[in-house]
């Protein structure tokens, strides 16, 4: 690993749970970070000249009337690859999603599809992660588990027999770290996912071993139609697309790229 060119870190949605983290544990490993708020990126303007990496992790994973896939997750890593060019930031470390791919169907992946594209296309050095579920204190999986059983009930949409591969923010921190300096991760897609498989189904009976807490299973089709027509149903539609999907990542390539030992789902 070599040493970086500059001492600054900018960090894009530094304000999420994810970027909190991260900007904590760098912060910690004496790294100096510069947080960078999506409206700083719309802007397009900012004095990040003393850094030599950019993550950005500023995206949406639901549409809505003001935001778009496009308007989020394409056009705002556009304005951050330009602002890598102007600032002579020569890497940039992208989080798209697991399952993405020129396949993709869903207007989420697609939209993930063409801001990677940008990016390995921009001239930047770049490292682009697939991540699955990413675990820890207050992740987006966690808060939607513990509104469900604090109503008493979880809801698995389908079977509930499709495969996730949970990987835990400490895990995801140390490999970002890496990332930022060395060769090893340059000009790469990796899965950023955890060492071991467990179906959704699983997963959730872990969460609480209250025997008091219903667990209620609904049919695929239907599920997706209360994605869209109930607001308190707790999976929106881009949720259901990426349970459904069944996507499994390579987890032995990111643990042969890093040299980690990574959190067993029983640890996280």
């Amino acid at each position: 690993m070599g040493k970086p060119l500059k001492q600054y870190v900018a960090i894009s949605g530094s304000t999420g749970f994810v970027g909190k983290n991260l900007l904590k544990f760098l912060i910690q490993k004496k790294l100096k970070c510069i947080p960078v708020l999506r409206s700083d990126l719309q802007e397009g303007e900012l004095p990040l000249s003393k850094c030599s990496c950019f993550v950005h992790l500023v995206g949406t994973g639901n549409e809505t009337e003001d935001e778009s896939f496009e308007e989020v997750n394409v056009e705002i890593t556009r304005k951050a690859i330009d602002i890598c060019k102007k600032s002579k930031i020569k890497k940039i470390i992208y989080f798209s999603g697991l399952g993405v791919s020129s396949k993709s169907t869903s207007k989420y992946f697609i939209s993930k599809f063409k801001a990677e594209r940008l990016i390995i296309k921009s001239g930047l050095d770049y490292t682009i992660f697939r991540p699955s579920y990413i675990i820890g204190n207050d992740d987006y999986l966690t808060r939607n588990l513990k509104k469900q059983i604090k109503k008493k009930k979880i809801v698995i949409p389908g079977t509930g027999n499709y495969i996730i591969q949970p990987i835990s923010i400490k895990d995801t921190c140390n490999v970002v770290h890496l990332a930022i300096n060395s060769i090893n991760f340059s000009k790469k897609i990796i899965d950023l996912v955890g060492p071991e498989k467990i179906t959704f189904k699983q997963f959730l009976k872990n969460s609480t071993n209250n025997s008091n807490i219903e667990i209620e299973k609904i049919p695929s089709k239907k599920s997706i139609v209360y994605s869209s027509s109930h607001k308190k149903f707790p999976y929106s539609i881009e949720d259901l697309n990426i349970l459904f999907g069944n996507f499994e990542g390579n987890h032995d390539k990111l643990r042969n790229i890093s040299k980690m030992e990574f959190t067993k789902i029983r640890n996280i």
